[in-house]
C-alpha cells in the first residue's frame, strides 16, 4: 500500500517531526538576524530538499522523499533576504493539478498496483541545488537529469542538459566541481539484463563536454554519491542486493527492495575518467551516504567518507528515517563514522576510522576538491541515528576535533563552507540550516571555522519551521 503507516515497537514522540512537514513558496524579503553576520561574507545559499510529504490523506513513506523546494538566502552589508520556491517539474504540476500523488518515487509506491509496474520513476528535483557554470541547477536521485532554475527568481526555466544517456534511469543527485581543472563531473546509472551500467561526463569551463567510456559495475545496487579526483572517479558499491524483479513489478518501492547483505562487502570501483579502464577492491561492509573527498597521494587514491556498519536508520519499516513520518523515534541503527581508504596500484585497501562518534553530511572546502583536503566538517549527535544536533570539524592532519552542539531539541543540517576571501585555505563560515523544536522555528546559523566550539556568531531566523534540506551550495558574491 502507498504510505503503509507501521506501529514502531517502542513509539515516542519524534522530535524532529516537522522535518517531514510540508511547505509552501514563500516571496522574497528580508528576516530576522541575531548577532552580527560576517561583513566579508557576502553572497548566496542555495539549498534543496523535499517539501511536499502529503495530498490527499496519503504519505510518502520517509523523510527523504518528496517534491524538491528550493531555497535562496542571500548575504550582504549585514543583512539577510530570503526566498523558496518549488521545482515545477512535471511531476508536481500534474500532481498538484491532480490533487493526489500519481507517481512512483524513489522510496514510495503511487496509489495502485498498475501505476508503480516498470517504476517509471519522474524526477522531483529535491535533493542538490548547483550552480554550473553559471546556470542554477536542482538535481534529484531518479528520473530526469533534474531542472534549470533562474537564480534570482528561482522560476523552473527548462529540464536540465547535462550530457549522459537518455536511457539512464538513475542520473546521481550529486555532482563534483574539480579544483585542478574547474571541470563539473556528473554520472549516472542504469540497470538492465547486462547488470549496472555507469556513464560520467565532464563539463568544461568552455562549455564543451567529456564522456567517459560506458562502464559496466560488477554489481548492482545502490549509489548515491562518489568522489572524483582530476584523473579517476570513486564509486562505493555497498553490500546491498537488489531485488530486481520485484522492484521492476511494482510490488515494492526502489528502497524496499534494497536488503543488506554485509557478508559480501563493499566493492570500490576505481574509474579512470579518460579511458573508463577500472580498477575493483574489496572492503568490509560499510554503508554510506556521502564522500567527503578524494585525492591522489603517490600513487596511491585517498577516499575520505561517513560510513556505517548498518544501514538500519533508513531500511526497514521501522528505521528511523521512516519512523519519523509517523512521529516516532524509530531504529536508529548504527553510527555513523569518518572513514578513509587508501586504495594501492596493487590492488590493496586499507581503511582507518578517522573519527569514531556519529557524523553525517560530510563536506570540504569545495575549493580543493579533488586535491588534498586538511579538514573535514560533519553533523555530529547522540550515540547513533541520522538525525543530528551539532556541527564538528576534523582536522585529519592532527585528528583534532572541534564541535558545537545546539542542544537536544535542535535538528542542524549539512555545514555548508564559505571562505573568507580575506582568509587562508579553511578558514571561512560554516551555514547550517537548523530547526528549533521549542521555539517553532528554523533558520541558519553561521560559525566561524576558527572558532567553532563558540557556537553561532550568528543566526537566521525564518518565522516558521522546515522539512529537511539536505545540500547547499554557497556562490560568493
Amino acid at each position: 500500500m502507498f504510505g503503509l503507516h507501521h506501529e514502531a515497537n517502542m513509539p515516542m514522540p519524534a522530535t524532529f517531526t516537522a522535518l517531514g512537514a510540508d511547505t509552501k513558496d514563500r516571496a522574497e524579503g528580508e528576516v530576522t538576524v541575531w548577532g552580527k553576520l560576517p561583513e566579508r561574507l557576502t553572497g548566496v545559499l542555495f539549498r534543496n530538499g523535499p517539501g511536499r510529504f502529503r495530498r490527499d490523506g496519503q504519505t510518502k513513506r520517509t523523510v527523504l522523499d518528496g517534491d524538491g523546494v528550493v531555497q535562496r538566502l542571500e548575504i550582504g552589508d549585514g543583512r539577510a533576504r530570503y526566498t523558496r520556491r518549488f521545482v515545477r517539474t512535471p511531476k508536481f504540476e500534474a500532481e498538484e493539478a491532480a490533487g493526489r500523488f500519481q507517481s512512483p518515487t524513489w522510496t514510495t509506491r503511487a496509489p495502485g498496483l498498475t501505476a508503480n509496474i516498470g517504476q517509471k520513476i519522474k524526477s522531483q528535483a529535491g535533493v542538490t541545488a548547483y550552480e554550473v557554470n553559471g546556470t542554477l541547477m536542482a538535481l534529484d536521485e531518479g528520473g530526469s537529469p533534474g531542472f534549470e532554475l533562474d537564480r534570482d527568481t528561482l522560476e523552473t526555466i527548462r529540464p536540465a542538459a547535462l550530457g549522459l544517456p537518455e536511457d539512464d534511469a538513475s542520473p546521481k543527485a550529486h555532482a563534483k566541481q574539480l579544483a585542478g581543472s574547474g571541470d563539473w563531473l556528473f554520472a549516472s546509472t542504469r540497470t538492465g539484463p547486462g547488470g549496472m551500467k555507469i556513464d560520467l561526463v565532464r563539463h568544461r569551463k568552455d562549455g564543451s563536454r567529456v564522456a567517459t567510456p560506458t562502464v559496466t559495475s560488477p554489481r548492482m545496487g545502490f549509489v548515491h554519491d562518489f568522489a572524483a579526483t582530476d584523473r579517476y572517479a570513486i564509486f562505493n558499491l555497498q553490500a546491498v542486493r537488489l531485488h530486481g524483479f520485484r522492484f521492476m513489478a511494482g510490488l515494492s518501492s526502489f528502497t524496499e527492495a534494497l536488503d543488506w547483505a554485509p557478508k559480501e562487502g563493499n566493492i570500490i570501483l576505481l574509474i579512470d575518467l579518460a579511458t573508463g579502464v577500472c580498477q575493483t577492491f574489496e572492503a568490509p561492509a560499510a554503508w554510506a551516504w556521502h564522500m567527503a573527498n578524494a585525492y591522489e597521494h603517490g600513487r596511491d587514491v585517498v577516499m575520505d567518507f561517513v560510513g556505517y556498519d548498518d544501514p538500519f536508520h533508513f531500511l526497514g519499516v521501522d528505521a528511523q528515517l521512516a519512523a519519523v513520518m509517523r512521529g516516532e523515534e524509530g531504529v536508529h541503527g548504527a553510527p555513523g563514522t569518518i572513514r578513509r581508504y587508501v586504495l594501492s596500484p596493487n590492488g590493496r585497501l586499507s581503511e582507518t576510522i578517522l573519527a569514531a562518534a556519529n557524523f553525517e553530511f560530510p563536506s570540504i572546502n569545495w575549493r580543493v576538491t579533488g586535491l588534498a583536503h586538511d579538514c573535514i566538517y560533519v553533523t555530529s549527535g547522540a550515540s547513533s541515528g541520522m538525525l543530528h544536533t551539532g556541527l564538528a570539524a576534523l582536522d585529519t592532519r592532527s585528528g583534532h576535533l572541534s564541535s558545537y552542539d545546539f542542544g537536544a531539541d535542535v535538528c542542524a543540517g549539512e555545514p555548508v563552507f564559505a571562505a573568507d576571501p580575506n582568509g587562508g585555505r579553511d578558514e571561512g563560515w560554516l551555514i547550517t540550516q537548523t530547526l528549533d523544536v521549542t521555539r517553532g522555528t528554523s533558520g541558519f546559523a553561521v560559525l566561524d571555522t576558527r572558532d567553532i566550539a563558540s557556537g553561532p556568531v550568528a543566526v537566521v531566523e525564518l518565522g516558521e519551521t522546515m522539512p529537511i534540506s539536505f545540500h547547499g551550495q554557497w556562490v560568493a558574491a
